[in-house]
């Protein structure tokens, strides 16, 4: 019998410029999925100017990018928040429709169907949610739930558009003790300006905490 001698090649060594370039030439979804492959690159992919020399090198029409800086004094200007058409790269400064002042805050929960969901607080106690439309200038106020809670633990936002009608949700989700095994549920529907609340919703569930992200109804 003809005896097979096995042969082992060594794996071109790719340099980590090169890979980059790959991926700055990649889909959104190649991208996320290759995120995953160790910390160096979820580190360098999530990087700032990686995500905008991605964003101009895909050149997709009819496609904007919100970034946002949300504390300390560049919310006094409005150079702390503005869109990049992903087209041709101009950066178009927005002025944000609340002021906040040099100790407060604010962040952007969710976009979607071009209405921005914020949260900010003008003083340490004091937080709120407002959805606003960029284009129609636009707003609406919303209760924050995390204040009609004396004490809570792990909140979480998440905002989306509701398909086939034209209302939006916001999601919020928290622990009401530090130990619960449980989550308490909060929705709040555009369409009946009002939340809806549930409890013991997710049981079981021990690793959602302030880091976690909702995306498509789902909570990671």
């Amino acid at each position: 019998m003809t005896k097979f001698q096995q042969i082992y090649l060594l794996l071109p060594v790719i340099l980590d410029e090169l890979l980059q370039e790959i991926f700055l030439r990649s889909s959104v979804k190649v991208v996320e999925r290759c995120m995953c492959l160790n910390k160096f690159w979820l580190r360098r992919l999530r990087h700032p100017e990686t995500c905008i020399q991605h964003m101009r090198r895909q050149k997709v029409l009819d496609q904007h990018v919100l970034f946002h800086v949300g504390y300390s004094l560049l919310l006094m200007c409005s150079d702390s928040l503005f869109i990049v058409d992903s087209a041709s790269g101009e950066e178009v400064h927005v002025q944000q429709p609340f002021r906040v002042g040099i100790n407060g805050w604010f962040r952007i929960v969710g976009v979607s169907n071009g209405n921005i969901c914020f949260k900010f607080s003008r003083v340490q106690d004091d937080k709120r949610l407002l959805v606003w439309n960029s284009a129609t200038q636009r707003s609406r106020k919303i209760s924050d739930p995390h204040k009609d809670h004396s004490r809570s633990y792990f909140s979480v936002y998440g905002f989306g558009h509701v398909p086939k009608i034209d209302a939006y949700n916001i999601i919020h989700v928290c622990k009401r003790d530090i130990a619960d095994a449980y989550f308490f549920f909060s929705r709040y529907c555009s369409r009946h300006s009002t939340w809806f609340h549930c409890v013991n919703c997710l049981s079981g569930v021990e690793k959602i905490d302030h880091n976690s992200v909702f995306h498509n109804g789902h909570a990671y």
